[in-house]
């Protein structure tokens, strides 16, 4: 990669995290439509990986005082084990096979969503750790899970602000889990590891000012800019595994 692409690569970090810092969720899609061209959809994943992995640590850090213990204990501690049965998926799979999968997972977390809404759902905390599987499975073998337990961490009784604050706690666990399991599959090598790792520092001021923008955002507001990335994002996917 030379010097024009890894500063590209740093861009995209820094505006996306930007973006995930207010809305707390597309830090792992949003990144990974801009870069699948420029990484590759097979490397892209482990490398996304490392980039999230400090990215979800500086947000966990600066949204700490709005973070939700138990939640977070219900979904991370089911969803950690999972995230290995996910990235061995992950890596069984063709790039065109990856593309269909990642934006069929993005696309399906909206009717999902709004379904759940609409029946003012309240999750138990069994149900909460069951969606905790699933989204762990997920985040080992796609990009944008946390679309998935929106609706479900907001029954709990979160506001998007906790929300915000106790999904990057989840995720920084669970991107220790995928980049130590694609270690292993010896999907990251030296190379996606030094992208990842310069990527990961572009997010920090990016998550800085998200957060400002976090706190002056209205609810409605936040629902709106979550469909709409979430759209763009999975009908790109699609688009790359048909072209």
């Amino acid at each position: 990669m030379d010097s024009f692409e890894l500063a590209y690569v740093m861009c995209v970090a820094f505006v996306t995290a930007v973006i995930n810092g207010f809305i707390g969720v597309g830090g792992g899609f949003l990144p990974a439509v801009f870069l699948a061209p420029v990484i590759g959809i097979k490397s892209l994943l482990p490398m996304l990986s490392v980039m999230l992995l400090i990215s979800n640590f500086s947000r966990s850090w600066i949204n700490r005082t709005d973070f939700h213990k138990r939640a977070f204990l219900h979904i991370a501690i089911p969803a950690t084990p999972m995230v290995f049965l996910g990235s061995y998926f992950y890596s069984v799979l063709e790039p065109r096979m990856i593309s269909l999968f990642l934006g069929v997972v993005i696309l399906s977390s909206i009717p999902i969503r709004r379904w759940a809404k609409s029946r003012e759902i309240k999750t138990s905390p069994v149900v909460l750790s069951c969606v905790g599987g699933l989204f762990g499975f997920l985040c080992g073998s796609a990009v944008g899970p946390g679309m998935l337990l929106i609706p479900f961490m907001l029954g709990f009784g979160l506001t998007p602000v906790n929300f915000v604050a106790t999904l990057a706690v989840i995720a920084s666990f669970t991107n220790v889990a995928r980049v130590a399991s694609f270690s292993s599959l010896g999907l990251i090598d030296m190379d996606l590891l030094i992208i990842g790792v310069l990527g990961g520092l572009a997010t920090i001021p990016g998550n800085i000012l998200g957060r400002k923008i976090l706190k002056k955002l209205k609810v409605g507001a936040h629902t709106l800019l979550v469909d709409i990335v979430t759209l763009g994002g999975g009908l790109n996917f699609i688009w790359i595994a048909f072209r």
